[in-house]
């Protein structure tokens, strides 16, 4: 199941007060899978890793050597700088750039132009609407399709098909496994259409406002020390700031269980402070829902340089991250952050996700699971709380 149509059939189960209920799909989503999705464009910086799958309803730009563990989806273009890297495929509505030396493990479907920088290898198949212009040397593993026309510079290497709708040009020493065709009446694949997800996050971060206030956290104390909070709900009437250098430890005494912070206005992680999971298990879940109640052009999320935090950031506005900074989830899960309405910028080296971290399909489709006993209201929100966390922790990249 969806990520968002997880956490919105568990905040059903939360407010039904009868005694049977079930897991119900309510709302389709097309933020399956994602560790980030920004309305507005996504910039990661030189160096900068994500473990796995991003989206954005604009512009995705890599820096020198950054690398996306998973899928990259644009609204418009996606730009790959040198030696950056995606593990799996691009899809772009617009064009897609790839700098010199760039690899990408799957396919690029690119709505309009594709331009691929020397050197540059692409494992999958290579398709655009109108041209594909291909530097020298590069490699693709599978076939090359152009709505018009198909340039490739010398040395280059083919190990499929090469069709242009209407002109080819090709360099010196080119090799091209299966045929090369100019005119060519293959049709082009179509990019995946990315929409704006503005109204659904926004949804999603006021039904998890509605699970209640628990314990509120003073913001201009809180977090001026180091503090420990165990599981539960915790809100704020303004910010929350976690001073330069502190460190807020999440203890989890050894079971499951899932830390909801309801932020007015913004989030701040200050530069070298830390998020410390203590006795946590896989099974548990961090949640910063920063809502952007207190004025109109708050909801942000910034970490400063060096700063590290843990779990899903769901921000009405941008989310900003210094360079060295990191977002991870819990175990071997990716965590990850969404902007409702705006941008998604990282520094460089950053990391979002460790290594070979997961995020994505379930193990098993929580839609064929029936819950037929629900608690009392008075410990309903703590046994949704744990749904959320076990639904959370299902998740698997998309491949």
């Amino acid at each position: 199941m969806k990520i968002i149509n997880l956490i919105l059939c568990i905040l059903v189960l939360f407010a039904v007060s009868d005694a049977q209920a079930s897991f119900q799909p309510l709302l389709g989503s097309e933020l399956n899978n994602q560790s980030l999705y920004a309305s507005g464009y996504i910039t990661m910086g030189a160096r900068t890793t994500i473990g796995g799958n991003i989206q954005s309803a604009t512009a995705i730009t890599l820096a020198a050597d950054a690398i996306v563990g998973g899928n990259v989806e644009a609204g418009t273009a996606v730009t790959l700088g040198a030696a950056a890297g995606v593990d799996g495929y691009i899809q772009s509505t617009t064009t897609v750039t790839l700098g010199a030396s760039a690899v990408v493990d799957g396919s690029i479907i690119a709505g309009t132009t594709a331009t691929i920088g020397a050197s540059a290898k692409v494992d999958g198949e290579l398709s655009a609407g109108t041209t594909v212009t291909i530097a020298a040397t590069v490699e693709v593993g599978g076939n090359v399709l152009a709505g018009s026309t198909v340039t490739v510079g010398a040395g280059s290497l083919f190990g499929g098909d090469v069709d242009a709708g209407t002109t080819t040009t090709i360099g010196a020493s080119v090799e091209i496994v299966g045929a090369l065709t100019a005119n060519s009446l293959k049709m082009v694949a179509l990019p995946t259409i990315v929409d704006s997800q503005e109204v659904l996050i926004t949804s999603v971060q006021q039904d998890i406002k509605d699970m209640g206030t628990g314990t509120k956290l003073v913001s201009t104390t809180f977090g001026t020390n180091d503090e420990t909070l165990e599981a539960g709900i915790y809100s704020t009437i303004n910010y929350l700031t976690i001073a330069i250098g502190k460190t807020l430890t999440l203890d989890g005494k050894g079971i499951d269980g899932s830390w909801i912070f309801n932020i007015a206005n913004y989030l701040t992680f200050s530069a070298n402070s830390t998020v410390i999971l203590k006795d946590v298990t896989d099974n548990s879940t961090i949640i910063w829902n920063v809502l952007g109640d207190k004025t109109g052009s708050a909801g942000y999320t910034q970490l400063g340089a060096g700063a590290e935090a843990r779990g899903y950031i769901f921000a009405r506005g941008f989310v900003q991250t210094g360079a060295d900074s990191m977002i991870a989830g819990i175990g071997d899960d990716c965590g990850g952050a969404y902007s409702a309405s705006n941008f998604i910028e990282f520094g460089a080296d950053t990391v979002i996700g460790k290594k070979d971290c997961t995020n994505g399909e379930s193990r098993a489709s929580a839609d064929s699971i029936a819950v037929t006993q629900v608690p009392e209201p008075a410990t309903l929100w703590l046994f949704a709380l744990a749904l959320f966390g076990l639904a959370i922790k299902a998740q698997r990249k998309k491949t």
